[in-house]
């Protein structure tokens, strides 16, 4: 990826200045979840989205937020000149081949927004946690990883997605740090439908005891098809696989969780539509103690620091890598990474990410140093 450094402080504009500086009207790309919280935060801006565009092959006459969903090449025809807001995240080849190419010949940004919570990352909120998001900047091990951290800072300031074409790690990178073929023993916090525990077995993990927790009820019912093919797939008795559905927290009690089915299941605050249900809290601590895991992966859409606090005794008692989501809400950036550099003074930080949009799959890679791999 390309080298960035960390964007001068204080920024001299963001990408919200600039929007409140347009004349172009402004279009909105995509009708999800994405779309509903930038045309709110637009409003709370004083601006207005003058129409809104799908993809080729989405736009079939419907209607959003009282206006009919115009195809690209209809916007182009009505406006001789325009913004285009990108509102929908994608990791798909060619979504983002086409995302670049439109990039560079129109004015397209993707104002960053939080996947959780109410803070936005502006120009006010970088130069207010400066102090902090410098040390974070300076504790990480590697140039990668500064350079990743830098590039995705200056993403949130500009709204610019072709500063995501460079921000990204490849696979082989992330394994080089994991090193899945060491892996027997892991617990998976957010496990989603089992998409982690596939990709380990896919790269060689000789696992042999594995946890898998997930809060959302017809998700966890995914997984534990999916653990059931594993386990038919391989005989059952080689490896301990084991389901909770429930949410990790610092304490064990029962939580509200806004269950939407995909990857967006938060638990109470979430800002986007979806079903309140009642789930379980836990500690990964309760559940961890009759296993030692090697490896442990947390993202738990927003809830990444009661989780980490109630697996305190687990990683200090055994060591494991650990990968911790950083990405949902606007301060985890800063937060999450100080908070384990507290809790765990002896190991070491990396960032990887792999290519996708907006900034989100941005990972914390921790290692005990006792323990860590030799990275060329």
């Amino acid at each position: 990826m390309k080298r960035y450094t960390m964007p001068a402080c204080p920024a001299p504009t963001d990408v919200w200045q600039k929007l409140k500086a347009e004349k172009r009207p402004l279009v909105v790309w995509g009708m999800g979840n994405g779309a509903d919280k930038l045309t709110a935060r637009l409003s709370e801006l004083g601006l207005s989205v003058a129409d809104y565009t799908a993809s080729d092959g989405f736009v079939r006459g419907q209607s959003f937020h009282g206006k009919t969903v115009l195809s690209f090449a209809a916007v182009k025809e009505k406006y001789p000149d325009f913004v285009l807001l990108l509102a929908f995240a994608t990791s798909r080849p060619e979504v983002l081949e086409q995302l670049w190419q439109r990039a560079e010949q129109y004015t397209l940004l993707m104002p960053d927004l939080p996947v959780c919570g109410e803070t936005w990352f502006d120009a006010a909120f970088y130069e207010a946690h400066y102090p902090e998001l410098r040390r974070v900047y300076d504790m990480l091990s590697d140039e990668t990883s500064r350079s990743l951290f830098a590039a995705v800072l200056q993403y949130k300031l500009t709204g610019d997605i072709l500063i995501l074409r460079d921000a990204f790690t490849a696979p082989e990178e992330t394994a080089a740090l994991l090193e899945p073929q060491k892996i027997c023993s892991y617990a998976d916090f957010g496990a989603y439908s089992g998409d982690t525990l596939r990709e380990l077995l896919e790269q060689g993990a000789p696992l042999t005891d594995v946890l898998c927790v997930e809060p959302d009820r017809r998700t966890y019912r995914k997984l534990e098809k999916y653990i059931g093919t594993v386990n038919n797939e391989r005989g059952a008795g080689k490896c301990r696989l084991r389901a909770v559905q429930a949410a990790v927290w610092s304490e064990n009690g029962v939580g509200c969780l806004a269950a939407s089915g995909n990857r967006n299941t938060t638990l109470v605050g979430a800002s986007h539509e979806a079903r309140p249900e009642t789930v379980p809290l836990v500690t990964p601590d309760s559940l961890c103690v009759d296993m030692t895991p090697d490896y442990i992966k947390y993202d738990v859409e927003g809830a990444e620091e009661p989780a980490l606090l109630g697996t305190a005794l687990t990683i200090a008692r055994a060591k494991p890598k650990v990968l911790l989501s950083v990405y949902h809400r606007s301060e985890d950036l800063f937060a999450l990474p100080a908070l384990f550099a507290r809790m765990f003074p002896d190991y070491s930080l990396y960032l990887r990410r792999p290519l996708c949009v907006p900034a989100w799959e941005l990972n914390l890679i921790c290692l005990s140093r006792s323990t860590e791999p030799r990275i060329k």
